[in-house]
């Protein structure tokens, strides 16, 4: 910064070079250069502090582009192995004994259920009494009698 007697030395000359009469519109005219000179300069300045904020958002939403594409092959993944879940059928049981005329325990309790041919267009038809070896007009088929229970808590004991 220039001392003050450096700026009366520029001001004595000034004024021997260009008059009394010019001087002061030469002094209007550098204060408007000055300002015009400050708000280009500002103007720069916040033109370089948008094109960086834009660049920072043009970062970001790079970012987010690739999370969401990522997203989107992430979730197109999963809807494809899950409608090929859905379509596939389920593979068919099979007991872990193999041995001939050996069962398990939760097989020997469940009847068996005959074969269904889906090609075919006949429903099978359910057992008949005969078929599932309880004949009710067989003399050797056990006759369940009525117990009467309200009876027996009638009677004193």
């Amino acid at each position: 910064m220039p001392e003050w007697s450096e700026i009366l030395v520029i001001l004595v000359v000034a004024m021997v070079v260009f008059g009394p009469h010019r001087l002061p519109a030469m002094a209007r005219r550098a204060g408007r250069m000055m300002a015009e000179f400050r708000t280009a300069a500002r103007e720069l300045r916040e033109g370089i502090e948008k094109e960086l904020a834009v660049e920072e958002l043009r970062e970001v939403a790079k970012d987010v582009r690739s999370t969401t594409k990522e997203a989107g092959q992430q979730a197109r993944k999963s809807l494809a192995e899950s409608d090929k879940a859905l379509r596939t059928p389920p593979p068919l049981a099979r007991p872990h004994d193999t041995t001939p005329g050996a069962e398990r325990e939760s097989q020997a309790a469940v009847p068996s259920v005959p074969d269904l041919d889906l090609d075919s267009e006949e429903t099978p038809s359910p057992p008949t009494a005969s078929e599932s070896g309880s004949d009710p007009s067989d003399p050797d088929h056990p006759v369940e009698e009525p117990s009467d229970r309200t009876e027996q808590a009638d009677q004193p004991s």
